[in-house]
């Protein structure tokens, strides 16, 4: 493995060292970063790119080290490279702008002492020619980087400071540009620019934040590229135009110093003025980007600073890059697309139960459905034959918050390659799913609910949609609940739900005489609850009640559903009438059952109306859950079932006491004689494989 060191320890260097590592790694080296020099502040963006080559040094076999702005060697890395002891035979490279030879030989030497042995000296200066951005620590070497859509509509990348937000005028521009047709904008800008636009009326532009995703990353993304200031803006801004160029796409120099073109880089002088930039691009360069980027690329400047140089003055071969590992085991993988589905984590394994449900409608000859999945969902995914990769749950001991994203990212980044296919289902897009997809130029599709509670749908969740080719929305069954915003890349389909053959009257009977024996009590009424795993609320109070109901009423059987490996309610042990059932599947429970008692989540609300059973419902109204109210009282203004807040505890007691009196069968028959939409499961996944939904 290449060891990456700087000179200095300093946050710049730190940052050097990544743009570095991730631009080698691209080209198929296997890097490591000493993990021990980690600045004491580390932003959350170096996390996720750090984190793929943090390691100890002496607990893995470094082949090669690199010593980046040699220029100025600190005693710290003095100190840790002689403490290290580099094995005889790895080479050693000082890599610097050396303002003199004898700033050369001064360097060498004290590497020299540390390694004790005489190291390379490539000096970038002589190498490289003048450097775009002064005093930079990087090598900034221009790598080609594919595009991430051959055919897509141009994307025109607009770099600003954060000091232009200042001008009343520009996010008015940005929005005028946005609607131009011809290319699509996109907007990168630094510190907490991001978020002041998305506090604006013009948050409908797609923002960036400068360190959001790493400069090739965004040359894979971009076609034209536009950078305003009073200079290139920094060495990571610097590495995106150097990619661009190299890949044959379109650098604008629109700084007040020209400073690309001052450099000899291949790129346009642009207008510096904002305003006049829409015109410019339209008449200018989409006309003939083509032949602009094909000049870029042939430009001697380019050839200069480009990687293939610079790994001949290290000695490295660039290696083929290495396959991903998968979910799926190669003996095992039919031939055809590989998708991945990653539903999000929760007790109630809602959003792994539809997607399972999506996956089965998949054909397993077109393609190879697979899961990135969390502990409480892999038992679930596994019996029903699903491979899964195991991701690491959140817990209240890691110490950031976002600990196990960093982990998923790890592992999705090592399980996915570019043309493998990501669904993810759930609210909140992750940082990991995030950065994975535009890392690895990755076709996704976002399953998501939704009815959503007031504001709830707007910000970052609009924001982060913009990275999925496709957004699926299953419809709720009644259409007053259908209203999700969205634009073109949204689609609609029927509810995504189980459909099971309703057992005839011999059936439920024997079904119910088999559940008499097991759980050791004779019924008459067979009532089933199941009001979630506390995760939205505590529903002990409601559980309880309906215990105490059962008890006093003869013949009656309450069992208490679970999901295995969840903590079952308190207090239930000493209901003589009641049981706690620990099960994946409710829902043959929920078919013997007389009434069903449940929380109002997506799945179970349609599972109990496609199959006729009767409820109450108790919607768990969390702010960060669906709008269960509204789903709960879409059924019971129709008759269908009954709705009873968390609080209205009388209103419970006498709901039950209702159906179990009767009200039950009028329920039954108001279902049966109701007409439900069609099921959504296979137009889903038609959906997923990019095809029309039947």
């Amino acid at each position: 493995m290449i060891l990456i060191e700087a000179g200095e320890r300093s946050d710049r260097s730190f940052d050097a060292k990544l743009l570095l590592a991730t631009q080698l790694s691209a080209r198929g080296h296997r890097i490591v970063l000493d993990d021990r020099t980690l600045p004491d502040k580390l932003e959350r963006y170096q996390k996720y790119e750090a984190a793929p080559y943090l390691a100890d040094p002496d607990r893995v076999t470094v082949s090669r080290v690199l010593l980046i702005g040699a220029e100025t060697v600190g005693q710290d890395t003095l100190m840790a490279l002689r403490s290290r002891q580099v094995r005889p035979g790895v080479p050693v490279h000082v890599v610097g702008r050396f303002a003199d030879r004898q700033g050369a030989i001064a360097a060498r030497a004290r590497v020299a002492y540390a390694v004790g042995r005489e190291p390379e000296v490539v000096d970038l200066a002589s190498l490289q020619g003048p450097t775009l951005v002064a005093h930079a620590i990087s090598p900034l070497a221009a790598a080609p980087v594919p595009a991430s859509d051959q055919d897509r509509t141009p994307r025109l990348f607009v770099v600003l400071r954060q000091e232009a937000l200042e001008d009343p005028m520009v996010l008015p521009l940005l929005s005028a540009m946005d609607q131009l047709p011809g290319y699509r904008l996109r907007v990168i800008l630094p510190g907490k620019g991001k978020d002041q636009v998305k506090s604006t009326r013009h948050a409908q532009l797609t923002v960036f934040g400068l360190s959001e995703l790493s400069p090739a990353t965004f040359a894979a993304r971009a076609d034209i590229a536009a950078f305003f200031g009073d200079g290139v803006p920094g060495e990571r801004m610097a590495a995106f135009a150097l990619d661009l160029m190299r890949s044959g796409r379109v650098a604008i120099d629109c700084t007040a110093g020209a400073g690309l073109v001052a450099a000899g880089a291949p790129a346009l002088r642009g207008p510096e003025d904002l305003g006049a930039l829409a015109n410019y691009v339209q008449h200018t360069v989409l006309v003939n980007r083509r032949e602009i980027g094909r000049q870029a690329m042939r430009s001697p400047w380019i050839a200069q600073r480009s990687v293939e140089p610079l790994e001949a003055a290290l000695g490295l071969a660039a290696p083929a890059s290495p396959a991903p590992a998968s979910p799926v085991p190669a003996g095992k993988r039919p031939a055809g697309k590989r998708i991945v589905f990653l539903p999000t984590n929760g007790i109630g394994l809602g959003h792994a139960r539809r997607c399972a449900l999506i996956a089965a409608g998949i054909d397993r000859g077109e393609a190879s459905p697979a899961f990135a999945a969390f502990p409480s969902c892999l038992p679930m995914l596994r019996a029903e034959g699903f491979d899964c990769l195991p991701l690491v749950q959140k817990s209240p001991d890691h110490p950031e918050d976002h600990a196990n994203d960093l982990l998923t990212y790890l592992r999705l980044r090592h399980a996915l390659a570019a043309g493998d296919r990501l669904v993810f289902d759930g609210g909140y897009v992750f940082d990991s799913v995030l950065r994975t997809i535009y890392e690895k130029g990755l076709e996704a599709t976002w399953v998501r609910r939704g009815l959503w509670q007031a504001g709830q749908l707007q910000g970052v969740t609009l924001d982060r949609e913009r990275a999925f080719a496709r957004v699926i929305v299953p419809c709720e069954a009644f259409a007053e609940l259908n209203a999700d915003r969205g634009g073109a890349r949204v689609h609609s389909v029927g509810p995504v739900v189980e459909r099971r053959a309703l057992p005839d009257a011999d059936a439920r009977a024997s079904g119910r005489e088999r559940l008499s024996a097991r759980m050791g009590a004779r019924f008459d009424d067979l009532v089933v609850t199941m009001l979630g795993g506390g995760v939205a609320a505590d529903r002990t109070a409601q559980t309880q009640a309906v215990a105490a109901m059962a008890e006093g009423r003869k013949g009656c059987l309450n069992l208490v559903v679970v999901w295995p490996g969840a903590a079952a309610p308190a207090g239930l042990q000493g209901w003589k009438n009641t049981r706690v059932v620990q099960t994946r599947d409710a829902l043959s429970l929920c078919l013997l059952a007389d009434l069903v008692i449940s929380a109002t989540g997506y799945n179970s609300f349609h599972e109990l109306l496609y199959h006729g059973i009767p409820a109450i419902f108790v919607p768990q109204m969390a702010a960060f859950m669906d709008d269960q109210e509204r789903r709960a009282r879409a059924a019971s203004d129709r008759g269908l079932a009954e709705t009873v807040l968390a609080h209205e505890m009388l209103l419970l007691e006498r709901e039950i006491a209702a159906f179990l009196g009767g009200k039950a069968e009028r329920v039954r028959a108001a279902l049966r004689a109701t007409a439900l939409p069609a099921t959504g499961n296979r137009a889903a996944a038609a959906l997923i494989l990019g095809k029309e939904a039947p």
